[in-house]
């Protein structure tokens, strides 16, 4: 089994943020270890805004294990709150993004 992290800082609902997802899903079917990390526009799609999710695989990959991070720093300037983050999804700063990148275990897929 192999570890991979995926970068995506495209909002939720665009062509990158969905391939993003897909991508993760299917490697995460061949019974690999997926890590999401969610920057720039891309922290909205963990988010949880009271509307109905726009993003049910995130859900699913969420529910299956994969680990989701979102940048602090991200969020807080599109102007949401820690509380307001889907369940199992962690907040940290750019020194835990660069220590996924760089764990010998983990391969970066890339950014969408």
């Amino acid at each position: 089994m192999a570890s991979y992290l995926i970068l995506i800082s495209s909002a939720p609902g665009t062509k990158n943020s969905e391939r993003a997802l897909s991508l993760a899903e299917g490697v995460k079917q061949d019974g690999n270890s997926i890590t999401l990390f969610f920057i720039q526009d891309g922290v909205r799609a963990a988010v949880n805004t009271g509307a109905v999710q726009e993003s049910t695989l995130l859900n699913k990959l969420i529910d299956s294990g994969v680990i989701c991070y979102v940048h602090d720093e991200d969020l807080m300037l599109r102007g949401f709150e820690r509380g307001l983050l889907l369940p199992k999804v962690a907040l940290v700063g750019y020194n835990e993004l660069v220590e996924l990148m760089a764990a010998e275990s983990v391969s970066t897929l890339g950014a969408f």
